[in-house]
C-alpha cells in the first residue's frame, strides 16, 4: 500500500499527559518496510524522565519537545517492503525501534509506541524462531544490560555486584552470570528481588534490610572486581566505588539527571578504578542479545509483570509515575 497511512499511537502531549491518538505515517521509500506491531515495551526509566520533561543534558532543553510519540522498542510482522529491500519479506517477524512520521503537529521521540512502523531496513532485526514478538519488544533494554556486562574483563568465578533491581540491572546480571561470574544483586523491592533470585542473580540482598557495604566487606574484605550501578543515584555511585578492589571496574548503567551526574575524580583515581560508560544502540550488540535470548541465557518474558492493551496506556504510565503498585516489565499489546 503506497502513500501515507494512519496509525494509532501513544502521544506525550505535555508533561505528565498521555493520550492515544491517530497519527499519519509517511510514504515508504525503496529501502523502507512497514511493520505491523504486535507488542511494544515501555522503557520505564527513560520514558518516565521523558514524560516529566526531564530527559536532557545539563543546561540543555528537553531532548524530546512535546508533543511526540515515545518508545524505542517494539516487535511485530512485516507487511510491506520497498523495492530495494532484499533481506526482509512480508510475514517476517521482526524487532523495530520505531516509526517515522510526516511533518505535522506531532513529533517523534523515537516513535516506538505506534500500531504501524514505517522505518528503514537498518532499524529492523529478524527474529529467531525461539524468540517471540512479546520477548523481542524489550530488546533495547536487554541490549543495554548486555552492553554493560560485556565490557569489564573478568575471570570465571569472580564476584560481581549489581546495584539496582530494575530491568537493566537484571539483564546485566544475567549476562554477567552467562560469562561465569558469581552475581550479587542489591535492591529494595521484594517482588523484584524474588524475580532476580529466580532468573538473574546467584544472591540477592534487600538494601532496606541489610547494609550492602557490610555484606560485601564481610565476604570480600578487599572489595569485588566489578560493580555495576543501574539505579541512577549519585550516592550509590560512591558506594559502588568504595566496594571495588584496587584496580576494579565500575559500570554506569543508569541515566543520571542534571545535578546527579558528578563523579569526583579523586574517588576513582585513589584506587585506579576503570569506569565503563556504555550507551546507545548498536546493530551487532542487538544481534548478540537476540542470540542470548534464543539460547535461553537471557530472560525477558519472565520479568514482564504487566501486558496491557495499548488503549490503556495512560493508566500504565500513571502507574509508573505514581508507583502505585508493584511492576517491572510493562508491555503494550497492539493486536
Amino acid at each position: 500500500m503506497r502513500g501515507t497511512r494512519k496509525s494509532q499511537a501513544i502521544v506525550f502531549g505535555e508533561p505528565n499527559r498521555v493520550e492515544v491518538q491517530e497519527i499519519t505515517l509517511p510514504e515508504m521509500s525503496a529501502e523502507d518496510l512497514v511493520v505491523s506491531v504486535e507488542y511494544s515495551s515501555i522503557s520505564i526509566g527513560t520514558e518516565r524522565w521523558c514524560l516529566m520533561g526531564k530527559l536532557h543534558e545539563p543546561g540543555q532543553p528537553p531532548s524530546t519537545p512535546f508533543p511526540y510519540v515515545p518508545g524505542y522498542q517494539a516487535a511485530g510482522v512485516v507487511v510491506e517492503v520497498g523495492e530495494k529491500v532484499t533481506d526482509f519479506a512480508p510475514g517476517d517477524r521482526v524487532f523495530s525501534q520505531g516509526t517515522r512520521l510526516v511533518d505535522g503537529a506531532v513529533g517523534v521521540g523515537w516513535g516506538g509506541h505506534s500500531r504501524f512502523h514505517v522505518t528503514h531496513q537498518a532499524n529492523v532485526h529478524k527474529l529467531p524462531d525461539a524468540v517471540s514478538t512479546h520477548e523481542a519488544s524489550g530488546l533495547v533494554l536487554a541490549q543495554v544490560g548486555y552492553n554493560g556486562a560485556r565490557r569489564p574483563w573478568l575471570n570465571r568465578g569472580d564476584a560481581v555486584l549489581v546495584i539496582g533491581d530494575g530491568l537493566v540491572g537484571q539483564y546485566a546480571a544475567q549476562v554477567f552470570r552467562h560469562r561465569g561470574a558469581h552475581v550479587i544483586l542489591s535492591g529494595h523491592h521484594p517482588y523484584r528481588l524474588a524475580l532476580a533470585a529466580r532468573y538473574s542473580a546467584d544472591e540477592v540482598v534487600d538494601s532496606h534490610e541489610v547494609d550492602i557495604t557490610a555484606f560485601i566487606r564481610a565476604r570480600h574484605p578487599n572489595g569485588v572486581p566489578v560493580v555495576a550501578e543501574s539505579a541512577s543515584k549519585n550516592e550509590l555511585i560512591r558506594t559502588a566505588i568504595n566496594l571495588l578492589e584496587y584496580d576494579g571496574q565500575l559500570v554506569l548503567l543508569g541515566y543520571y539527571p542534571e545535578g546527579e551526574c558528578m563523579i569526583d575524580i579523586h574517588w576513582i583515581r585513589l584506587c585506579e578504578t576503570t569506569v565503563h560508560c556504555p550507551n546507545s544502540i548498536e546493530y551487532t550488540r542487538m544481534a548478540n542479545t537476540l542470540n542470548l535470548l534464543a539460547q535461553g541465557a537471557m530472560h525477558v518474558r519472565e520479568l514482564v509483570t504487566h501486558t496491557i492493551p495499548y488503549e490503556e496506556a495512560p493508566l500504565a504510565y500513571q502507574m509508573i509515575l505514581e508507583k502505585a503498585s508493584d511492576f517491572l516489565g510493562v508491555v503494550l499489546k497492539w493486536q
